[in-house]
């Protein structure tokens, strides 16, 4: 390969980025029509992204770690691969089956960035390390903008659902070339045995729990199925902690995750995640209900639902592309710190004026600002405080906690809401929201608490390799 400057490579890295998330904004909107096309209910088509998040739960840390092992673009060009022809089997929609087993192949995808942000960190360190990876996970979330506007559009102007579909594969096609022949391979390797065990029982656990917090969200925490499904979760969960904290060559180091140095960060990213992920349905129901009926709400349409998300997009876009500049001023403790407290106080704010559109307007303006700062500089601070051999699985084990957080936040609003819901009532009181709001003020206060207390680097100045 010839050689190929550092501001290229990040470059390169920056379009993979706009493309995973252009992909993995581009199908939600779609799932009518998809639906519709495959002859499937509404219930069934929910697979459709469940299966793609089952797997990602299960290539996201076996992924990281091999890239740590074996070089991060060699996985990197694994995952690719494996979502390119994801896409393209899904374009064609040959039959429902099929259409699952080619979404788990996009499963992947969720391990691009942890891949991406090694890839950076083996080649330049401080403020330029940050400031590329602020990039990188602003482009993530400019992405998934742009394929959920994207799917809109395409389906409007296209004759046939498969020429819309095929949309996402030309992007993943032009990331399968930068990576095989734009992208140098990372220098730092840990010469760690491979802990099969450890992978499987990882994967069993992570499985097994996204999808008892799927029966949780649609079935309750008490029923049968759910109870069965998180008690197994539990228990290879416990199994697998003891097995890794005897194991020589730990698939991932427990004891690294719960320490000082990286604790508070993965704990700011499983609360992040809950509240990042787990607030979409709540917002959207909050908004779309008609308040003759509920004494809230705004009876919005898709549209107006859609803005208010856009704005907390937008901005959370802007917060992590900005957040290295402003470290660079002030410290990346308070940039961290500040974002958690913005987000927390958007919440309280909202618990108390929530009766006008332009207050939710207000309130998602200053979440999407505070939740981008956390959004670009958590993965950054994952990526300096890890050992320089472990960077992929460290990142990938940050990727995973914000999407259990996700999951289970998903699951235990639900359960909130349910909880307000009189008897044959369709929808929750206000005290439902009340709580959540509640909720998510809590866990952003709980990880300002947790940041400010643990020890920051200092960024340095960058160091090119190769």
């Amino acid at each position: 390969m010839p050689k190929v400057s550092v501001r290229a490579v990040v470059g390169f890295l920056v379009f993979c980025e706009l493309a995973s998330g252009f992909v993995q904004g581009f199908y939600a909107p779609l799932l009518g029509e998809i639906a519709g096309h495959l002859q499937v209910s509404d219930a069934d088509i929910t697979w459709f992204l469940t299966v793609q998040t089952l797997a990602a739960a299960v290539c996201v840390p076996l992924l990281s770690k091999l890239g740590d092992i074996f070089g991060h673009r060699r996985m990197l060009r694994i995952a690719v691969i494996a979502v390119l022809i994801g896409t393209v089997v899904t374009a064609f929609l040959p039959s429902y089956p099929i259409v699952l087993i080619a979404r788990i192949l996009v499963g992947p995808l969720a391990v691009w960035l942890p891949l991406e942000i090694a890839l950076v960190h083996s080649r330049i360190k401080g403020e330029t390390a940050r400031t590329s990876i602020g990039l990188l996970v602003s482009c993530l979330t400019g992405g998934a903008i742009l394929g959920t506007i994207s799917a809109g559009l395409f389906s409007a102007l296209l004759p046939s659902l498969t020429l819309v579909l095929l949309i996402p594969v030309v992007f993943v096609a032009v990331s399968v070339y930068a990576v095989f022949f734009k992208v140098p391979e990372s220098t730092s390797r840990t010469d760690a045995r491979i802990d099969v065990l450890g992978f499987v029982g990882i994967g069993l656990a992570m499985v097994l729990l996204l999808f008892g917090l799927r029966l949780a969200s649609s079935e309750g925490f008490t029923a049968p199925a759910t109870v069965a499904t998180l008690g197994a979760a539990v228990v290879v969960f416990v199994l697998w902690v003891l097995w890794e904290l005897r194991s020589p060559s730990p698939a991932i180091d427990v004891r690294l995750i719960v320490s000082p140095r990286l604790g508070p960060v993965y704990l700011t990213a499983f609360l992040f995640g809950m509240v990042m992920f787990g607030m979409q349905a709540p917002t959207t129901t909050f908004l779309t209900a008609d308040p003759v009926d509920t004494g809230y709400g705004f009876a919005a349409t898709a549209g107006t639902a859609s803005a208010v998300t856009a704005v907390v997009t937008i901005l959370a876009t802007v917060g992590a592309a900005t957040f290295a500049p402003i470290a660079r001023r002030v410290g990346i403790r308070t940039v961290l710190v500040t974002g958690a407290l913005a987000a927390a106080s958007g919440f309280l704010i909202q618990i108390a004026f929530h009766d006008h559109l332009w207050q939710i307007f207000l309130v998602s303006a200053v979440n999407g600002i505070g939740m981008g700062f956390l959004l670009g500089a958590l993965p950054a601070l994952v990526a300096e405080l890890a050992p320089s051999d472990s960077t992929g699985i460290a990142t990938g084990v940050y990727n995973s906690l914000r999407t259990l957080g996700g999951s289970t936040a998903g699951a235990a609003f639900a359960v909130v809401l349910a909880g307000f819901t009189a008897s044959g009532a369709l929808h929750s009181t206000i005290q439902g929201y009340l709580t959540i709001w509640g909720i998510c003020a809590g866990a952003f206060l709980v990880a300002a608490v947790a940041l400010s207390f643990m020890r920051m680097p200092r960024a340095t100045e960058p160091v090119t390799k190769g």
